[in-house]
């Protein structure tokens, strides 16, 4: 597997790249809900759904902007390989076609979380979904994560969404999910799959939209 190789120079183009390259494609991003409450002497994992090319994109911006953790994202190998530049940002691989290499990752994944200056997000539906789909495919690493875990870490589902309104751009609407234990989980095995499958409700709930978008409609 691939190994987080952080680069602060990476971090610096890439900022500037990402915040001119989302204002091209997208009116603003808007926070339906409340900011989630960060402890800093846990380490946290993070549970985005997974629905387009731009996922990696979004979870970057919004996560910079809520906490100064060191930023990890698990991606598939293969496309790690393709978009090197993206493991100077701390990106780390998973080969899900070689069990033997899951294992590492999630260990890999284990490791990280030992650390409370770290996070780590991980996509637990595996693959791209539409954004509106019901029947949530959930891969069971996170549980594994959790499971084999030997220190307490924060677990936090977001949601995003893309929204067009009668603006020539779209939207992003995001909604962060309760922030809870890596140790729930070691006595309830559905509450991940719970906590984020019901974070998307209510993210695709139109009565939650704020008026700010309802009178571009």
């Amino acid at each position: 597997m691939i190994k987080a190789n952080h680069k602060k120079w990476a971090e610096i183009l890439f900022d500037v790249y990402l915040s001119q390259l989302l204002k091209k494609h997208f009116d603003d991003f808007i926070m339906i809900g409340n900011s989630p409450s960060i402890h800093k002497d846990k380490s946290l994992m993070i549970l985005p759904n997974h629905f387009s090319w731009w996922d990696g994109f979004f979870i970057y911006k919004v996560i910079k902007n809520i906490t100064s953790k060191k930023f990890h994202i698990m991606m598939l190998e293969d496309q790690l390989k393709k978009y090197w530049f993206f493991n100077k940002l701390g990106a780390y691989s998973i080969n899900q076609n070689n069990p033997k290499s899951v294992f590492k990752s999630l260990n890999y994944s284990i490791e990280l979380l030992n650390d409370n200056s770290n996070l780590i997000v991980i996509y637990p539906q595996g693959e791209i979904q539409p954004q509106e789909e019901k029947q949530i495919k959930f891969n069971k690493g996170v549980n594994y994560i959790c499971e084999k875990s030997n220190i307490e870490f924060q677990i936090l589902p977001i949601g995003f969404r893309i929204f067009y309104s009668s603006k020539k751009l779209p939207f992003v609407l995001y909604r962060f999910g309760e922030n809870f234990s890596s140790f729930d989980v070691k006595n309830q095995t559905a509450l991940l799959q719970q906590k984020f499958e019901s974070n998307l409700v209510s993210l695709f709930d139109n009565k939650n939209l704020p008026l700010k978008l309802l009178s571009n409609n």
